[in-house]
C-alpha cells in the first residue's frame, strides 16, 4: 500500500509540474464503479468494486486528439459465509474466507473526440502500461497479502458535455474494459469492465 501511495503522489506531482509548463494540459478526474469479468475473477469476487477512480493528465495535440498519462485505482472485497474447506486427509478447515483485491493501473493513454463542437461530444480512448495488484485472502483473522506487477490494457468510450464554449471544462461520462492478465494462484486474469463519471478541467 505504501508503494501504491508513493506512485499516486509521484504522478500527481508530475502532472502539476507539467501543468505549469504547458497551460493547455487537461486534467480528468473520474469516479469509477468496476465489475469483475470472466469466471476466474468472479470466482474470487462477484460483487462490483465501488471504491474506484481514474485520474488523467493529457496534452491536446489537436482539438480532438490528446495523449498523456493515466492512473487508476479499483478495490474489490467480498466476504463468504463460513464453510468447510478440504486441507488434506482428516484435516479439513472450517473458516470464513474473505477476498480483497486492489488494482492500480498506470498507463500511457490517448483519446480522440469525434466532434469538436456541440453539447454532446463522443470520444474513444486506449491505454497501455502496468498494473500493480495486491491480492489478499483472509481465513478468519489470518491473511497473506501478495503483490504483483503485470501488464495492463484499457479501452474506453463515452461522451463529453462541455460546460462552456470558451473553455475545455466538461462533464465526462463513459465506460471502459480493462484487460488485466495475472496467471498466479490459480487465477487466469483480473479483467473487468466499468462505468465512470467525472470532470475535465484545463490546467
Amino acid at each position: 500500500m505504501k508503494a501504491r501511495c508513493s506512485i499516486l503522489v509521484a504522478v500527481a506531482l508530475a502532472g502539476a509540474l507539467t501543468a505549469r509548463a504547458q497551460h493547455e494540459v487537461q486534467f480528468d478526474l473520474n469516479y469509477n464503479i468496476n465489475f469483475p469479468a470472466g469466471p476466474s475473477f468472479r470466482s474470487l469476487v462477484s460483487q462490483p468494486g465501488y471504491k474506484g477512480f481514474t485520474a488523467d493528465f493529457a496534452y491536446p495535440f489537436t482539438a480532438r486528439l490528446r495523449a498523456g498519462l493515466a492512473i487508476g485505482y479499483n478495490d474489490y472485497y467480498q466476504k463468504y459465509p463460513r464453510q468447510v474447506y478440504p486441507n488434506g486427509p482428516g484435516s479439513d478447515i472450517s473458516a470464513v474466507i474473505t477476498n480483497s483485491i486492489q488494482q492500480t493501473p498506470l498507463l500511457v493513454s490517448a483519446d480522440y473526440t469525434f466532434l469538436d463542437k456541440g453539447m454532446i461530444r463522443p470520444y474513444a480512448g486506449v491505454g497501455a502500461g502496468v498494473n500493480f495488484v495486491t491480492f489478499d485472502q483472509y481465513a478468519g483473522e489470518f491473511d497473506n497479502p501478495i503483490n504483483y506487477t503485470k501488464f495492463a490494457l484499457r479501452g474506453e468510450a463515452g461522451i463529453l458535455i462541455p460546460l462552456s464554449r470558451s473553455s475545455s471544462t466538461a462533464i465526462r461520462v463513459g465506460g471502459s474494459y480493462n484487460y488485466a492478465p495475472l496467471k498466479e494462484q490459480g487465477i487466469t486474469n483480473l479483467n473487468n469492465w466499468g462505468v465512470h463519471a467525472g470532470i475535465r478541467v484545463p490546467l
